[in-house]
Order: C-alpha cells, then structure tokens, then sequence
C-alpha cells in the first residue's frame, strides 16, 4: 500500500502523548475507522481527527465542510481555543495482516479550521439509507430529530449522507484545501460566497 502507515497505533501514540483525560474517546474513533475499511466510496473513508487535552474527535472530512452538520460544528468548536490541538486528515485505504493502513496528513489546526469556516458550504439536502437499500432524501433545514431509526419492511440505518446544492463546488473546496495542506497553495483561497440566489 505504498507509504500507508499503520493507523490506530500511530493515532493511539498521539492520542498517550497530547489527551491527558476522556481517553476512552478514542475507542468511538477506532470504531469508526475500522467500520470505513468496508466502505466503497472513498469520500466515506478521509476523516478529520483531532487529540486534545481533554478527549479527542473524529468526523468525516465531507461533512466537515457542510454547515449544519455535527462533524461541522465539531471541528469548528475548539477554533478559538486551538492550544495544545493535534489534527491530522487520515485516509482509510484498506486492511493488511489485520492492521487498518492509511495515510495521514498533519494538520495546523489553528490555520485549518480557518478555512473550514471560511469555505463550508450549507448542507441543504440529507439522504437516508436504510439496511434494506431503501433510500429517502429530505430538505435539510435543522439537525433533524425525528427521523425514523427504524422503518418496517426495511430495518434500521445505515447511513445518513447531506449534500449541498452544488457537489461539483464541494469537491472543489476540499480539492482546494488539500493542495493547500500539502504546501501546493501559497495563499488563502478566497471567502466562499453564496450561490446569488441564496
């Protein structure tokens, strides 16, 4: 897998040295990130993941970038108090010997979470797919709290993905942040401005 590392212990590294209490976050992120080997999109395999003094976090990158999401409001939380913060974009590329294998790429997070919430776009449409295959997409207004974790005939959950009005603008927003991590971009991209007819 080319220059892919072994991630759970280097993340666990990270996590021993930087999160001092609520470690026991970090087993929801291994949990996360073990369950994204199955995944056959790619966008459902990048993640965000942050130690903290005080417990850590990880959340899809997709959704990191659509306001109004959990994984949005999550990561832009800490944006002004980004001391002692260790983030990393960590990509899920499969699983050798047991060992879950990726890449990473470190994050300053003062700097990134800038741009997260310059560039975010609003989520306006969430799509639910039950285990049956059954889909339903909804406008998305708020977090949505009834939701139906069940429906009969198609069992529960088992993913939930929002979308902004423009995909095609999305992709390019965090193509544009990944040049700019990886030292291809030399200045700030531009403050997002929203579609005229918002």
């Amino acid at each position: 897998m080319g220059n892919a590392v072994d991630l759970i212990p280097f993340l666990a590294r990270v996590m021993e040295g930087n999160t001092r209490s609520y470690r026991s976050d970090f087993s929801y992120d291994v949990e996360q990130l073990t369950k994204a080997v199955q995944e056959p999109n790619m966008e459902e395999r990048v993640f965000y993941w942050m130690s903290r003094p005080a417990g850590t976090w990880c959340v899809k990158e997709r959704e990191v970038f659509l306001r109004g999401t959990s994984a949005h409001t999550i990561w832009t939380y800490y944006a002004d108090q980004p001391e002692e913060i260790k983030a990393y974009r960590v990509t899920v590329m499969g699983r050798e010997d047991g060992r879950i294998m990726g890449s990473m790429v470190p994050l300053d997070y003062r700097e990134q979470v800038r741009r997260v919430q310059s560039q975010a776009l609003p989520a306006v449409t969430l799509t639910i797919q039950y285990e049956s295959g059954h889909t339903v997409t909804l406008p998305y207004l708020e977090p949505p709290k009834k939701i139906a974790t069940a429906l009969p005939g198609h069992g529960g959950i088992r993913r939930i993905r929002y979308a902004p009005e423009n995909e095609a603008e999305l992709a390019r927003v965090i193509m544009e942040e990944h040049r700019w991590q990886t030292g291809k971009v030399k200045k700030p991209p531009a403050k997002h401005r929203p579609h005229p007819g918002r």
